[in-house]
């Protein structure tokens, strides 16, 4: 007969793969979502998803707060493990350079095609501001007015920005400036009073951007963002730039 210790270590396997399987079924849940999924307490659902974070099965996302399977649980698609695995190792590196300026860090991929927010993580001085940031997690940013997408054009051939300028119907003068921009400057910037993503902010932003390569491959990009009031783009670039570039050199560190 099996002792209480066996048992009870049998039932928290069997809690931990549900809820595995059932993050594999969603992509990403919420504690609340699964303590109605699982009918387990919501404390017990809390210590089995500590459990699972520490043991490196489940990534928590910094805007969301949805859980995920790491990168290296998912089988199948190379390009979504790619991504997820880009955000993993970027998370720490997000949430200091989001601390230590005060400011939105927005993480996209590129897949060659479009554009992907993939995370984002705002500063405490921030969160009441921006309520509904995380919605845009997993929207697609444009690659000729967003400053994620100008940061990518700038690694990109003439032929590719063209093809990718007629898919998205970009008028001439629009792609002209943003290549042009994006070249000259060495960092992407929004075009000012843009906005792409179904959920729009209760006010304007301004942004700044740099590109992230993968052993000298176009992956992506990091964005700082913030209030248009806040600050001006030049001081911004002027108290924040460096650190900015730093993050993405050990992001890309980490890549490797």
């Amino acid at each position: 007969m099996a002792s209480k210790v066996e048992t009870g270590s049998v039932r928290s396997v069997e809690r931990a793969l549900a809820i595995v399987e059932l993050l594999g079924q969603h992509q990403a849940l919420g504690l609340e979502e699964l303590h109605y999924l699982t009918t387990l307490p919501k404390a017990t659902v809390s210590r089995m998803l500590l459990t699972l974070q520490e043991q490196g099965w489940i990534y928590r996302g910094l805007s969301d707060r949805r859980y995920r399977l790491c990168a290296r649980r998912l089988f199948g698609d190379q390009q979504q493990r790619f991504k997820r695995q880009l955000v993993e190792r970027a998370a720490p590196w997000l949430q200091a350079l989001s601390e230590r300026t005060g400011l939105v860090v927005d993480l996209s991929c590129f897949d060659g095609e479009r554009l992907e927010v993939m995370e984002s993580s705002i500063p405490a001085v921030l969160r009441k501001r921006y309520p509904h940031n995380c919605q845009i997690v997993g929207h697609y940013s444009s690659l000729f007015h967003s400053a994620m997408g100008k940061a990518c054009l700038a690694e990109l051939d003439h032929d590719q920005v063209q093809r990718l300028a007629a898919r998205d119907r970009v008028p001439q003068e629009d792609q002209y400036r943003a290549c042009e921009q994006s070249q000259h400057q060495g960092f992407g910037q929004r075009t000012e009073g843009y906005w792409e993503y179904p959920v729009r902010l209760p006010f304007l932003i301004r942004a700044v951007a740099l590109p992230i390569r993968d052993q000298g491959r176009l992956v992506g990009s990091m964005a700082l963002h913030w209030p248009m009031d806040q600050a001006p783009v030049e001081r911004v670039l002027s108290l924040h730039l460096a650190s900015l570039e730093a993050t993405v050199q050990d992001v890309e560190r980490s890549l490797i």
